[in-house]
């Protein structure tokens, strides 16, 4: 409950802890005979105070040891604890006792005794307001005399700890002069650096700027031959894109003679067909003719103007074979024929497919040249833009690089002005540390 108290803390945060109390010590109740609080006090030497409790266990005051003394040294004393109406009546002797949360911390203790005057033998306890023990006034005041002795070596202890803090103070404070005083050496060193260096920077952006104007010419340039070019590959756009149709129409028409090859095939086969019919005829006329001359051999001198009509029907018949023979042969090499333009159609249109890839891709190829054409006259004409913002930038630049060097010049001087400081800070510091030390 109470904290030990800690030498550098202030006296106010000083927690000692007490003795237990004597929570197991006599009480007595309300309404009890005074001659059973006469027994406390004889059993117990020490005893100053007797408790008074109520029947609910609060404190209702205390019986003290000095007024049991007075009763007892009276020498009609003994005769009033036997009086009925007088020893029975320990409610009569009650007195007031201070009354205190157990929880409380030694300031509040010794606050509650000393206000009860030099009658006060102790203070009774209280836990949520029941009755939890006693602490007497001997041991109040040892609390007392162990508060005011750790205040003591509290304030002794805070005395060397200021002493210490200010040996310390002043070697840190040496220190940090004497990094001052080096910072202050090295920024102005630094800032003639800086100053030097803005000098350089401002000549070197003098010549940034007249290559940014040179830069921005040629830019300029540039930009106008992009866009010539752009024209040019999109004429070239153009002109591919026609081709390709072109070549687009030429596959369609290829695709069409191909169709029309494949039926003057297909009627020289049937045509084939006719003549062979007609070369069956012609055959099967023959050997009619044949027959019809035996038979007319057969029939004498009767028969030979039939003879004379097979063999010109055998001799039509053989020049119908004849006939069919050509027209077969000229179907053939008809059939050759078109076999070979469906071969040169077939390659042709191969070729002209191979084109139409060739043309979609040199389509594309221009196209993306003229894009890439655009995208690289837009960049240089973005580019010829920057130049003379760079340009712009850099003479500004030049005029901060100016600028510069003042400020530079300027940070110097502060350089100087505060090494002065410090040297005045080291002088009233030390003077601070001793008089401290003299106190």
């Amino acid at each position: 409950m109470y904290a030990a108290a800690v030498l550098s803390a202030p006296a106010s945060d000083i927690r000692i802890d007490p003795p237990s109390n004597d929570r197991d010590g006599p009480t007595i109740r309300l309404g009890r005979p005074l001659s059973e609080a006469v027994d406390h006090f004889q059993h117990d030497a020490t005893l100053r105070l007797l408790p008074v409790l109520d029947a609910m266990g609060r404190p209702a005051g205390a019986i003290y040891e000095r007024d049991m003394r007075r009763i007892l040294f009276n020498p009609f004393g003994h005769a009033l604890l036997r009086n009925p109406s007088f020893g029975g009546r320990l409610d009569d002797h009650v007195r007031f006792c201070a009354v205190i949360d157990r929880e409380a911390d030694v300031e509040q203790l010794v606050d509650a005794y000393a206000a009860q005057g030099a009658g006060c033998e102790g203070l009774i306890l209280v836990d949520g307001g029941i009755y939890a023990g006693v602490i007497g006034g001997p041991q109040l005041l040892r609390l007392t005399a162990e508060r005011d002795a750790q205040i003591a070596a509290a304030r002794i202890a805070r005395v060397e700890n200021i002493t210490r803090e200010s040996r310390d103070f002043g070697d840190e404070v040496a220190r940090l002069i004497a990094g001052l005083v080096d910072m202050a050496d090295s920024l102005s060193a630094l800032a003639q650096q800086a100053s030097d260096r803005s000098r350089e920077d401002g000549a070197d952006c003098a010549a940034m700027a007249v290559a940014a104007a040179q830069t921005a010419e040629t830019m300029a340039g540039i930009a106008s031959g992009g866009q010539d070019m752009g024209l040019v590959l999109q004429n070239m756009e153009r002109d591919v894109r026609e081709a390709g149709q072109a070549i687009r129409d030429a596959v369609t028409r290829s695709r069409a003679s191909a169709t029309r090859s494949a039926a003057l095939r297909d009627e020289a086969d049937e045509i084939g067909e006719v003549v062979a019919l007609i070369d069956a005829i012609a055959r099967a006329t023959t050997m009619l003719a044949l027959n019809a001359r035996i038979e007319a051999a057969r029939a004498g001198e009767a028969g030979e103007g039939f003879a004379v009509v097979a063999r010109e029907v055998k001799s039509l018949a053989q020049q119908t074979r004849d006939a069919a023979a050509s027209i077969a042969g000229r179907i053939d090499h008809i059939r050759q024929t078109v076999g070979e333009v469906a071969q040169d159609q077939a390659h042709m249109d191969a070729a002209i497919g191979t084109a139409d890839r060739l043309s979609a891709a040199v389509f594309d190829a221009v196209d993306r040249q003229g894009a890439f054409s655009r995208a690289v006259a837009f960049s240089v004409a973005d580019a010829g833009s920057s130049s003379d913002h760079i340009r712009t930038r850099a003479r500004q630049i030049s005029d901060h690089a100016q600028d510069a060097v003042i400020g530079a010049q300027a940070m110097r001087d502060v350089a100087h002005r505060l090494s002065e400081e410090a040297h005045r800070l080291d002088a009233r510091a030390g003077g601070f540390i001793a008089a401290m030390g003299a106190a």
